[in-house]
């Protein structure tokens, strides 16, 4: 199985708004139940601003619910 990579940061934002409103969502939702404290130390600022780019296109679509979904990430669960 091949593992799927994210475009680099700097394409991040053009990668987001070329999204489906479907794909965003599954996004958005993908990263709420990621954890960034299980993210080695250096990866984390990355992965904190990917997730904030993910929040403000969801707000410039009006995707209210979804951007707070992920502003918020669920916190415990299993495998999370």
């Amino acid at each position: 199985m091949k593992e799927e990579t994210a475009p680099p940061f700097e394409h991040w934002d053009q990668h987001l708004k070329a999204l489906h409103d479907k794909d965003l969502a599954k996004l958005a939702d993908e990263y709420r139940w990621l954890n960034e404290d299980l993210k080695p130390e250096s990866q984390r600022a990355e992965f904190r601003r990917r997730r904030e780019a993910i929040i403000a296109e969801c707000d410039r679509r009006g995707k209210r619910e979804l951007a707070e979904a992920c502003r918020h990430p669920a916190r415990g669960g299993a495998g999370h």
